[in-house]
């Protein structure tokens, strides 16, 4: 019922559960909820009001979640995959080093480091011959705190990107 008919589960699925047997035991009230148990929400009759619910259903769980200051979206974004930093892709992206290696120890240099990159990184051999790689350091951790801590951690931890 909630899977796709090959057997996995989406998150979307899962989230539209969800909200589907919260709005239930919201709707029912605090009465309800004192008596509730796993099953009321995830027993087979659950699965089947969940598999005849339709759009009037999920208009009515959406106007709900609004009141909460909640949406699907939201609470779909809960579900992402945390193991991996969504800044990752960009703790050395080595496609920079040719712009970073321009007028690399001048004034002219650091400004389109600047503009045109992501500044430094402790993993790029440009940025560590650079004589202006303390200043560009300072700026990136000011420009891009986040970024800069996962660089500066990822490179504590002796990785290599």
């Amino acid at each position: 019922m909630l899977d796709d008919g090959t057997g996995s589960l989406s998150r979307d699925k899962i989230v539209d559960f969800c909200v589907c047997q919260v709005h239930i035991v919201a709707f029912y009230g605090r009465g309800y909820l004192a008596k509730w148990n796993a099953s009321h929400s995830f027993g087979k009759k659950a699965r089947e009001r969940f598999a005849r619910s339709g759009q009037r259903q999920r208009y009515y769980e959406n106007r709900w979640l609004r009141g909460k200051g909640l949406s699907r979206a939201a609470l779909l974004d809960l579900f992402r995959d945390r193991s991996v930093h969504p800044l990752a892709k960009f703790i050395y992206p080595e496609s920079e080093d040719r712009t970073k290696k321009r007028h690399r120890g001048s004034e002219a240099g650091l400004y389109i480091c600047s503009v045109s990159t992501l500044m430094w990184t402790p993993f790029s051999p440009v940025c560590a011959a650079c004589p202006n790689g303390e200043a560009c350091r300072d700026m990136t951790s000011r420009r891009y705190p986040e970024l800069y801590r996962i660089r500066v951690e990822e490179h504590a931890k002796g990785g290599r990107v």
